[in-house]
């Protein structure tokens, strides 16, 4: 997947769920949303979590947006992405 992607495999799978998802919601196909959703659950990770948590409000994932919210609740979580926009943020306006 990687050579198709450019994205390792663990952010590939990340991101052709959160597409799948959208299709799935958009098509009215419940039970491949949950699957999606199941998926998507188990691998939330702070380079994701932005879109994820989003795609978990605008489609109505209320597991996903519970998990997504927890993770980012978690200090070390939040301390790292904190730290994460003060850099990318000081590196932008330079």
């Amino acid at each position: 997947m990687e050579e198709l992607t450019g994205l390792n495999t663990k952010w590939a799978s990340t991101l052709m769920y959160q597409h799948l998802l959208a299709a799935a919601d958009w098509y009215g196909l419940e039970r491949l949303l949950k699957l999606c959703e199941s998926d998507l659950c188990e691998d939330v990770v702070i380079n994701t979590i932005a879109t994820t948590l989003a795609l978990a409000e605008q489609h109505h994932c209320l597991q996903l947006k519970s998990v997504c919210l927890k993770f980012v609740a978690l200090p070390e979580n939040l301390r790292g992405k904190i730290f994460w926009f003060h850099y990318s943020f000081e590196n932008v306006c330079k």
